[in-house]
């Protein structure tokens, strides 16, 4: 019993701390997880990089590495940035009086309707509604606003970046450092069963994190060629974006149809119903068919091989991490669930209800 409550309070005083120096804590994570997705190209750099008898270092293959990481990411803004930008000033220049009257005619047997439940008000019209929220929402000063509340937040995304970027080059040169980090923190009694813990949930996490990369650029390839088969405008950026998003569970995918039909919406406003229609059932189709496809034989298959944990005990962990964390939660929930179960496998191991969580992980 009074093991136990030392353990308590002993995780209740690092849940503090981690708590309140909560930023330090995400980037030493970030930057932990960055360093298992880098880990194969370390090993690339180091086998294949060579000359005669001279092999490319820790240091090196490290800071190439982070150089890959660079490169992918500056790509990525070099091809979508401008496109988005173009959107938003072709939204802005849109004349939405107009669209707004051109809108009442194809409304006018859904406003009769609308009328007769009451959401509509005397003269109001659902073409003049639309009018309304697409003028507030893209009005002629909406890039400029986007690009000061960019700048205001600027600050701290540079201050992350860097330090993400800072630790991670050490964690890539050398992979037992966040090891050593978590050793100076505890008893030397337990070092033994902190490696193990660490170890074993870096494999389960590398499996977990190189999975769901082939699963997001399967979905963006399978939605992308899709789009582009069909002639919807901005399939490369509509497939990346939905991709993205489908990382976060259950609402990720609906959120990705949603934006999808909006840069649609965004290329054809000012076309006539006949066009616009057919173009957003064609990207809900690509959507629908490319989730059926991910949920039924991809997304199963990464869960079943990395995770090791049922379908409807990861349904809850979402639904727990989404009410902690919102979305950043939905994402996390998952691999921070993974760790917790690995933690208690080693470390109390003697209750029942640890034994039955992580009783498939000896599979592992």
């Amino acid at each position: 019993m009074q093991r136990t409550l030392l353990w308590i309070l002993g995780a209740a005083a690092i849940i503090a701390v981690g708590y309140y120096f909560s930023d330090i804590v995400a980037y030493l994570l970030i930057a932990w997880v960055l360093s298992m997705l880098g880990h194969p190209l370390m090993v690339f750099f180091q086998r294949r990089l060579r000359f005669r008898k001279w092999r490319l270092g820790p240091t090196g293959a490290a800071a190439l590495t982070m150089l890959t990481f660079y490169l992918l990411l500056a790509g990525l803004l070099l091809l979508f940035v401008p496109t988005i930008i173009a959107q938003a000033q072709h939204l802005a220049s849109v004349d939405y009086n107009a669209l707004g009257e051109k809108l009442k005619g194809p409304f006018s047997k859904l406003d009769l309707s609308l009328h007769g439940i009451g959401l509509l008000e005397p003269g109001q019209s659902l073409g003049t509604r639309t009018q309304e929220l697409l003028s507030n929402w893209f009005k002629p000063t909406l890039l400029g606003d986007f690009l000061g509340s960019f700048l205001s937040t600027a600050g701290s995304v540079v201050v992350t970046f860097a330090s993400v970027s800072f630790i991670l080059f050490f964690f890539l040169q050398d992979n037992r450092l966040f090891t050593d980090i978590l050793h100076a923190l505890v008893p030397n009694k337990l070092e033994s069963k902190v490696h193990a813990a660490v170890k074993e949930s870096s494999a389960m996490l590398t499996r977990y994190f190189g999975g769901l990369a082939l699963q997001t650029a399967a979905f963006i390839a399978m939605v992308s060629i899709a789009l582009w088969i069909m002639g919807v405008p901005n399939a490369l950026l509509i497939g990346v974006l939905g991709g993205l998003f489908n990382i976060v569970p259950y609402v990720g995918p609906i959120m990705g149809i949603i934006l999808g039909c909006f840069f649609t919406i965004s290329s054809y406003i000012e076309a006539d119903f006949a066009i616009l229609i057919p173009q957003l059932l064609k990207v809900v189709a690509a959507f629908m068919g490319t989730q059926l496809i991910d949920n039924n034989f991809v997304g199963p298959y990464i869960t079943s091989s990395s995770v090791k944990a049922h379908p409807l005990e990861i349904f809850i962990v979402t639904l727990i991490a989404a009410k902690l964390g919102g979305v950043i939660g939905m994402i996390a929930g998952v691999p921070v669930y993974t760790v917790l179960r690995v933690i208690a496998r080693v470390f109390f191991s003697e209750f029942k209800l640890v034994q039955r969580l992580t009783e498939h992980l000896d599979a592992t």
